[in-house]
């Protein structure tokens, strides 16, 4: 026994003078019989979030067994499956984009030609990167470029319907106090 303890032994009747105040066993009981109470609703609720997220993947299970089963190729790697998924979704919000600045009025149909010319000009690149994946297949480099070059376009387009917004809010603003 160190001289800590035999020391603490020792003084231990002068040290446990001291009584809680009054009512503080009733205070502590009902603090303790509420937490009870929460626990078990947490513990429902813990059990509720896991039931779930085990539905979500044994049905993701079967929508991948499935799509499996109905193709004959050869699976592709998840990288590659989660860049093509990558590129279909930039893809479509390009498509998106071109055809909302393309239903934008413009005051000649020169700038907007001048306009959707220009955005067809970045497609230039994008070639070039497709080319640099095809001499190389699995190349991330090659796909970050790709998804990196989707991203600022996408970033581009949306700043230049921004601006036709823009505009066209301030040509509505002058058509109405003209009007007025």
């Amino acid at each position: 026994m160190s001289d800590l303890e035999k020391r603490l032994l020792e003084v231990r009747d002068s040290l446990d003078t001291e009584e809680p105040a009054a009512g503080h066993m009733r205070r502590f009981q009902q603090r303790l019989q509420k937490g009870s109470g929460q626990s078990r609703r947490m513990n429902l609720l813990h059990s509720l979030q896991i039931a779930a997220s085990i539905a979500v993947i044994l049905a993701a299970g079967v929508v991948i067994v499935r799509s499996s089963k109905g193709s004959s190729k050869m699976a592709a790697t998840p990288a590659q499956t989660e860049f093509r998924e990558t590129t279909q979704f930039y893809a479509r919000q390009v498509n998106q984009k071109y055809t909302e600045i393309s239903g934008f009025s413009f005051n000649s149909e020169k700038e907007k030609e001048v306009l959707l010319q220009e955005l067809s000009n970045m497609d230039s690149y994008y070639q070039d990167l497709l080319k640099e994946l095809d001499a190389n297949p699995g190349d991330e480099r090659a796909m970050n470029a790709l998804i990196q070059h989707y991203q600022i376009k996408v970033q581009v387009m949306d700043q230049i319907i921004a601006q036709l917004m823009q505009l066209k809010n301030i040509n509505t603003g002058n058509n109405e106090n003209n009007s007025i």
